[in-house]
């Protein structure tokens, strides 16, 4: 059966609806080193996940979700939601460089999803004021280990 839902998930088209993800960072021209607040506001998404996209070099450092509604994996990070409101999540700047942070959003309950605006972050300012595209969709098994985080979670309590 969970096979089956990931399976149907990964195949969802981007749909128009309720829910929506919007991201803040606390500044988007960080010191090299410096601890860089990221938070989700979100709206509508009873059950679903977030996938974040880093730019190169920048490294993911904590989250105000449990750990077991967190995976990261080099410049991704998956959220597991259920009925939150915001996720506040850190990362930390490299000596240099910069890009965008990009990322989907997806409503299981609902079967929607979307992108997330692309925000752009550089050390030192460094090319905050270019812009460049959006990364492909997320892979299957990303939006199957969201899934699967979600699911685990229910049966849990």
């Amino acid at each position: 059966m969970t096979l089956f839902l990931c399976i149907c998930l990964a195949g969802l088209p981007t749909l128009a609806g309720a829910a929506d993800v919007e991201r803040t960072l606390s500044t988007p021209a960080p010191e090299d080193g410096s601890v860089v607040d990221v938070t989700l506001s979100i709206e509508e998404i009873a059950a679903g996940g977030v996938i974040e996209h880093l730019p190169p070099d920048f490294v993911f450092a904590g989250s105000t979700l449990p750990a077991d509604r967190v995976a990261a994996d080099k410049n991704q990070i998956c959220f597991a939601l259920l009925n939150e409101t915001s996720v506040t999540y850190q990362i930390v700047a490299p000596d240099k460089g910069g890009g965008e942070i990009t990322g989907e959003w997806y409503d299981f309950v609902n079967r929607l999803n979307g992108t997330i605006q692309a925000s752009r972050i550089g050390v030192d300012g460094a090319g905050v004021a270019t812009t460049t595209g959006a990364p492909g969709p997320a892979p299957a098994l990303i939006v199957a280990l969201l899934a699967g985080l979600i699911f685990s979670r229910g049966r849990r309590q």
